[in-house]
């Protein structure tokens, strides 16, 4: 839209109205493929022309620009000439500016292939914008004085591009594309209006269809070429802009629309409605991404629970055979593999019971007692785990109904403020706030202390001699494998208190394979008081100093 031959061409000649005759004090870059020229007229203006390959755009206001910044010169050639003449060439979407001494200054607008070269006075390219060791050298020819852009530069002969939208419909069954294909220099915008201003058949292209496509499009090209002074207008789809026209458009006459009485302000205020309705989308799309995963991702886990629950079911069943092992216990022969005998709860029953072949009776029943307690705090927990995982459900649903409806930035911001909070506490993070993050679980404890828990004995070993400082808190379960866990002493004012310690080697014990018994012991001692044996596997380490005290294996409330 803002490369469109058309465009360009009302942009050649309000450059040319205003710059012709001026002198050019600087050119160069400072952001990435975007190039500048000041000139003096005789306040300072600048002219930037866009190579991005998703947004072709050429500009120019008043002012310097420039923030002397990370900026870059360019064209040496070019300072202290005069610009002579600004031209759209017919052949092309590219702007020739006249350059004194015999220069032209080619503004290339070819989407991802956009560039500004500078040729010299046999149209041999001396200088390059972008690409330069490809561009250096090479011969390139724009017509500018011989043919001047008109309907007939665009279609030589009405009747062969007639024969060429029938024909190539033919092929395609596809009007648009037959037109696009029949006059390029169109544009889609412009291609679809001459659609709609001709009532043509989008398939099966008729002669009679295509007299009036060639007629609108001579219609259009005229009333475009010969306008003196564009009005360009931006037309909207609710908040978001939807493309930017030098004419009212018929197929979009139900959008609302803006009218600007200055080109360049119109092409400014496009983009910058386009990168602020970009920047919302893909915030949008982000959240929503996130949100759709945590989705799925608690759907997995609640299903994981229910078959967790429906093993920790179990218990009753355990806590009988234990108590059948006990009633029989003089009739149980050490070595047996099977226990049958009358169910202690029903006399009118027999039941058998699977049997350790290498324990005692007694033993076989000890371990059916410890199977039924850990099936029993196995459902308890699996209870707890899926109401929580159903409040995070809800939450989300709720949520995702929300954002779904938001169509412009506006809305998203007022998303973000009500609900903001809630979305962080689910756990959404910006790409950018996660890059920050320590490759660590995160947890935060009494007084907002701050606690890492390594997740792998290689992120344990990165997280004690890494990122642990000597005078930090560390914590292990005594005797068993698990996570190294470290309480940060700087993470908030003062010393941690009794219970900021305990909830930190609460977390150990959780991370650890004691994580099913009732107290765990966890060895505390400070990061200095720790080395690593030569030679030892990772994550295995050796104390100097400790102290233990027995928790719970339970993790805070909130992840920090």
């Amino acid at each position: 839209m803002l490369s469109n031959y058309f465009t360009l061409l009302h942009i050649a000649r309000v450059l040319h109205q205003r710059y012709a005759r001026t002198v050019i004090a600087e050119v160069y870059s400072q952001e990435k493929n975007t190039l500048s020229i000041l000139v003096y007229a005789p306040e300072p203006h600048t002219v930037t022309v866009c190579c991005n390959a998703r947004e072709n755009y050429i500009v120019a206001r008043e002012n310097n620009t420039r923030t002397h910044k990370n900026t870059i010169d360019l064209f040496p050639m070019l300072i202290d000439r005069h610009i002579e003449s600004v031209q759209m060439s017919a052949s092309d979407r590219v702007i020739v500016i006249t350059i004194s001494g015999g220069l032209r200054l080619c503004l290339e607008m070819f989407a991802s292939s956009a560039n500004v070269v500078l040729l010299d006075e046999t149209g041999t390219v001396s200088d390059a914008f972008l690409n330069k060791k490809e561009a250096l050298g090479k011969q390139k020819t724009y017509p500018l004085d011989q043919q001047t852009v008109s309907v007939s530069t665009m279609m030589p002969e009405k009747e062969m591009t007639v024969h060429v939208i029938v024909e190539f419909c033919k092929e395609t069954n596809d009007t648009f594309r037959a037109i696009k294909k029949a006059v390029p220099k169109l544009g889609t915008l412009l291609a679809e209006e001459v659609i709609v201003r001709s009532d043509a058949h989008r398939q099966n292209c008729t002669p009679d269809d295509a007299q009036k496509i060639v007629s609108n499009i001579t219609t259009i090209a005229n009333q475009i070429i010969g306008m003196e002074h564009s009005v360009p207008m931006i037309y909207f789809d609710d908040r978001s802009p939807l493309c930017f026209s030098l004419i009212p458009l018929n197929h979009l006459s139900a959008n609302r629309s803006e009218q600007y009485n200055d080109l360049f302000t119109g092409i400014q205020r496009f983009i910058s409605f386009e990168r602020s309705t970009s920047s919302y989308l893909q915030k949008k799309k982000e959240i929503v991404s996130w949100m759709h995963k945590e989705h799925e991702k608690a759907e997995r886990t609640v299903r994981a629970v229910d078959a967790e629950l429906t093993e920790s079911s179990r218990a009753e069943r355990y806590q009988h055979y234990a108590v059948a092992i006990m009633t029989h216990l003089s009739t149980v022969t050490k070595g047996a593999a099977e226990l049958s005998a009358v169910d202690p709860s029903d006399p009118d029953r027999t039941i058998s019971i699977p049997l350790d072949a290498a324990l005692s009776p007694q033993k076989n029943a000890e371990r059916y007692f410890e199977k039924a307690k850990k099936a029993k705090n196995g459902r308890e927990e699996a209870k707890e785990r899926i109401q929580i995982l159903q409040k995070r459900l809800t939450a989300l649903n709720g949520l995702l109904e929300k954002i779904n409806a938001i169509v412009d930035s506006i809305s998203l911001k007022n998303f973000l403020q009500f609900h903001g909070e809630m979305v962080k506490e689910l756990g959404y993070m910006t790409e950018q706030e996660q890059n920050e993050l320590p490759p660590f679980k995160t947890f935060a404890v009494d007084g907002g202390f701050t606690v890492y828990a390594g997740k792998n004995s290689a992120n344990n070993d990165l997280l004690t001699f890494r990122y642990a400082k000597p005078n930090d808190l560390w914590f292990h379960a005594r005797g068993s494998s698990g996570s190294h866990v470290v309480l940060k002493l700087g993470s908030a004012q003062g010393a941690p208190t009794k219970k900021a310690i305990e909830q930190a080697a609460s977390i150990a014990a959780y991370y650890s394979k004691m994580k099913n018994a009732k107290h765990v012991p966890v060895a505390i001692t400070e990061r200095k008081y720790i080395h690593k044996p030569k030679g030892a596997p990772a994550g295995t380490v050796a104390l100097d100093k400790e102290k233990v005290i027995f928790v719970q294996p339970v993790l805070p409330e909130h992840k920090a």
